[in-house]
């Protein structure tokens, strides 16, 4: 193989790596589950949530900045049998996610709404690789919107838990969503150096044929 076209190669591999990373998606329930976690605390689940079996609603937004209409059949209303227990939720992406933005649409009333989300971000072996705390905003009305939050990191994450309470053990809101881009792995730093090395010993090899 000559030096120009193992350069060739060493750069398509590179910008298709990062042209991989810089796709971003909106995940819903087109690419992503949401289920109910064993950590959810005792207590009446309400004509919305059904034991769990409406829990999609959660995930059903079509976009980032959809409306969403607080009625019967869009929102989630969870009460706890006392103040500081939740409702928990377990997210799976099905592959890893560099996650960029958390949407969330809260319910528009002080009385019923969520005040505070406990968030825990997992690879795909399941280990820990963050930790989110919001308080988030009333939703708007009558369209509720989702609120934006800009988040750092996590990379690589498949699964996520979060941990939802009211402080008067009530819990309502309409949806949750991540923006994200797909997780590329890093090119293997050993595979690197081989090809640099290979690179090196082709251009030093013209030279002397030259």
């Amino acid at each position: 193989m000559k030096l120009g076209t193992l350069g060739l190669v060493f750069f398509a591999v590179l910008f298709a790596t990062d042209g991989a990373r810089a796709q971003t998606v909106y995940l819903n329930q087109d690419n992503i589950s949401v289920s109910v976690g064993a950590g959810t605390s005792p207590g009446t689940f309400n004509n919305t949530f059904a034991g769990g079996a409406t829990i999609a609603k959660v995930i059903d937004s079509a976009t980032a900045d959809a409306a969403e209409f607080h009625n019967q059949q869009t929102h989630i209303w969870y009460t706890a049998n006392s103040i500081g227990g939740g409702l928990e939720l377990l997210f799976d992406f099905g592959q890893a996610y560099d996650i960029q933005t958390l949407h969330f649409w809260n319910y528009d009333g002080e009385a019923f709404d969520v005040d505070d989300v406990s968030f825990k971000f997992f690879d795909v072996g399941n280990q820990q690789v963050g930790a989110l705390g919001i308080q988030p905003a009333l939703g708007s009305s009558p369209a509720i919107y989702a609120q934006d939050i800009e988040l750092a990191a996590p990379l690589n994450v498949r699964y996520v838990s979060a941990f939802l309470t009211g402080t008067n053990a009530q819990v309502d809101f309409q949806n949750i969503g991540f923006t994200a881009v797909l997780s590329v792995p890093e090119p293997d730093a050993s595979a690197l150096w081989v090809l640099g090395a290979v690179l090196a010993w082709g251009a030093s090899r013209r030279r002397r044929q030259g």
